[in-house]
C-alpha cells in the first residue's frame, strides 16, 4: 500500500526515522509522577519498604556519590544501586562545572522520608543551619555579630550561637574583636534544642584544616627539596623551622659552613629562611633540615685555591693544647700545630698566638678528602737558625736580652728568633734560689756559649763572672765546633714530641 494512503504507517515511519534524544529531567519527573499516580497505596508502601530494607547510608557517614542530575537549586547523586541523595547546588562554586557522572565526596545529613532521598552536604562545606538539620559536629558558616562576656556572638543565618574565647583560634588571640562582622566557618560542639542553645567552635575547624594541610605537606616532602620556612624557635643545639604546618630542625652544625658559636648569632625567631630537607624519619615524625647546604661547599674549591706553599694571612678562631685553628675563609679552617708556630720551642699555644689575632702562615699540607689543611707560621718566615751554628762558636762571648724566666733558668735572645738557655747554675758563682734574684725579663746581658746542639736547635749559655778560657781551651773548642759543623745532620727516626704528624688531631 502506498504510504501516503496509510496515515498510521506514515506516522510510525516518521517516529522511527526521527533522531533520538535524551529526555529532560522535567520529562523524567513527569513520567515518574504519572506511574506512581496509577499505583495503589499498598504498592507504594511495599516499594518503600523494599527501599528501606536495602543497604542504605547512615547519618554522618562519608560517601562518594555520582552526579545523576543538576538543577538550578539542587544536585542529585547516586550511591550504590538503590540509594539516591540530594545536595544544595550552592555548595559548589558559581563558576564550577558540575557534569553528570562526576564523583563528589559528601557527608550524609539525614533521610527525607517524603522524597525518599538522602539529604547530603559536600564534604568540608559549611551547611545552612536550621533547627531541624542542626547536629553536633556539623560544619556551619556564620557572621560574628557581637562581643559578649566570655566570647563572641555568631549569627548562623537566623540562629544565635555562642563561641567561647577558648574556641576562637588555635593560639590565644589577644583581641577577639578583630573578628567582628566577619564571616567564619565553625563546628557545632554543643546543642540544646529545648533551650535553643548552640555553642560553636572556630578552633576545631582551623585544627582540622591545619591537620589536613600538614598531612598533605608531609606527603609532598622529599629529601633534597628546598623549602621556604619561618624560624619558630631557637635552642642551644639548633633552630626549629616551620615549613607551613610541619616543623623541622636545623642542627647548629648545618647552619653555616663556618663555625657557629651560638645559634642566635645567625638566626632569629620569625626570620624567613630557605632550607634543604636532609632527612625524613616518618616513624619518629622528624625532619632534618640544612641551611648551609643551600650554598656551595667551600671545600670543593679549597685544594685549588690553597695549594701547598701558599702564603696567606689567617685569623685564629680557637685554641687547643696541640695547636690553633685558623679561618682561611668562611667554612674553611686550617690547623697550625704547636710545633709549627715558632722556630723556637713553644711550650703553650698561648705563648705564640691568641684567639682573634691575624697571623701569616704557609700551607704545608692539604687533605681534601678529610677536609683538612695544615698551616705553618714559622715556615712563612725565614729560618732564624740558618747559619747560627757557624756564627756562634763554643766559648765565644755574645750579647743578648733576657726574654723569659723559668724555674730552671733564663732564656736569652742572642739573635732575632734565636734563644739560648742560661741554666740557673750558670747565673752566678753563688747559689741562686730563683732566677729573678739575678736577672729580669728585658735585661741586656753578656753570656758565654757553653755548647751547641744542632739536632735539637739548642744553645747553652753562661753569664757567670768567669775568667776568659786559655788558648788551648779555645783551640779545642774551635776544633770541636768545626768537626760538628762538618758532620752531616742525622735524620730523626721519630718525630719530636708535639711535632706535626700525618695523623694530627683536629
Amino acid at each position: 500500500m502506498n504510504e501516503f494512503l496509510d496515515p498510521v504507517r506514515s506516522a510510525d515511519a516518521a517516529v522511527n526515522d526521527a533522531p533520538t534524544r535524551s529526555p529532560t529531567m522535567d520529562e523524567i519527573d513527569r513520567e515518574v509522577a504519572e506511574a506512581m499516580a496509577e499505583m495503589a497505596p499498598s504498592d507504594l508502601a511495599e516499594l518503600r519498604g523494599q527501599a528501606d530494607a536495602a543497604d542504605a547510608p547512615t547519618a554522618g557517614a562519608e560517601l562518594i556519590g555520582t552526579v545523576t542530575g543538576v538543577t538550578d537549586s539542587d544536585v542529585f547523586l547516586q550511591f550504590g544501586v538503590k540509594s539516591q541523595g540530594m545536595m544544595p547546588r550552592a555548595q559548589f562554586g558559581k563558576k564550577e562545572v558540575i557534569e553528570v557522572g562526576r564523583r563528589v565526596d559528601v557527608v550524609v545529613d539525614r533521610f527525607d522520608a517524603e522524597s525518599g532521598l538522602w539529604l547530603v552536604s559536600r564534604k568540608g562545606a559549611a551547611q545552612r543551619a536550621t533547627w531541624t538539620t542542626l547536629t553536633v559536629g556539623m560544619l556551619v558558616e556564620g557572621r560574628v555579630t557581637g562581643l559578649i562576656k566570655g566570647g563572641l556572638e555568631v549569627d548562623l543565618k537566623g540562629i544565635r550561637a555562642f563561641m567561647p574565647v577558648s574556641q576562637v583560634d588555635i593560639a590565644q588571640m589577644k583581641d577577639i574583636s578583630l573578628l567582628l562582622s566577619q564571616n567564619v566557618k565553625c563546628e557545632v560542639i554543643e546543642l540544646d534544642r529545648r533551650t535553643k542553645s548552640v555553642i560553636v567552635s572556630r578552633r576545631k575547624v582551623l585544627e582540622k584544616e591545619l591537620a589536613a594541610s600538614r598531612e598533605q605537606l608531609k606527603a609532598e616532602l622529599a629529601e633534597g627539596q628546598v623549602r621556604s620556612g619561618v624560624v619558630r624557635g631557637i635552642t642551644d643545639f639548633g633552630a626549629f623551622v616551620d615549613l607551613g604546618g610541619v616543623d623541622g630542625l636545623v642542627h647548629i652544625s648545618d647552619i653555616s659552613w663556618g663555625q657557629v658559636a651560638k645559634v642566635g648569632d645567625v638566626l632569629k625567631p620569625g626570620q624567613r629562611v630557605e632550607v634543604m630537607i636532609l632527612k625524613l624519619d616518618p616513624k619518629k615524625s622528624r625532619i632534618s633540615l640544612g641551611l648551609k647546604q643551600i650554598q656551595p661547599d667551600p671545600w670543593s674549591e679549597a685544594p685549588a685555591k690553597y695549594p701547598v706553599g701558599t702564603k696567606l694571612k689567617v685569623r685564629v678562631v680557637r685554641l687547643a693544647d696541640f695547636g690553633a685553628f685558623a679561618e682561611l675563609e668562611p667554612g674553611v679552617d686550617g690547623l697550625i700545630p704547636i710545633s709549627e708556630m715558632s722556630w723556637s720551642r713553644t711550650k703553650k699555644t698561648t705563648d705564640a698566638v691568641q684567639a682573634g689575632s691575624v697571623v701569616e702562615c704557609m700551607v704545608i699540607r692539604v687533605e681534601p678528602d678529610k677536609r683538612r689543611i695544615a698551616l705553618s707560621m714559622k715556615q712563612a718566615q725565614a729560618d732564624p737558625w740558618a747559619g747560627v751554628f757557624e756564627s756562634f762558636a763554643v766559648h765565644s762571648i755574645v750579647k743578648g736580652k733576657v726574654m723569659r724566666l723559668a724555674d730552671f733558668g733564663a732564656f736569652v735572645e742572642i739573635a732575632p728568633g734565636v734563644e739560648g738557655l742560661v741554666h740557673i747554675s750558670e747565673l752566678s758563682d753563688k747559689r741562686v734560689k730563683t732566677c729573678s734574684d739575678v736577672v729580669q725579663p728585658g735585661q741586656e746581658v753578656e753570656a758565654r756559649i757553653l755548647g751547641v746542639d744542632r739536632e735539637n736547635r739548642r744553645i747553652s749559655l753562661s753569664i757567670k763572672a768567669a775568667q776568659a778560657p786559655s788558648a788551648s781551651e779555645v783551640e779545642a773548642a774551635v776544633a770541636a765546633h768545626q768537626a760538628a759543623a762538618a758532620k752531616p745532620e742525622r735524620k730523626r727516626k721519630k718525630p719530636l714530641r708535639g711535632g706535626l704528624s700525618s695523623h694530627f688531631e683536629w
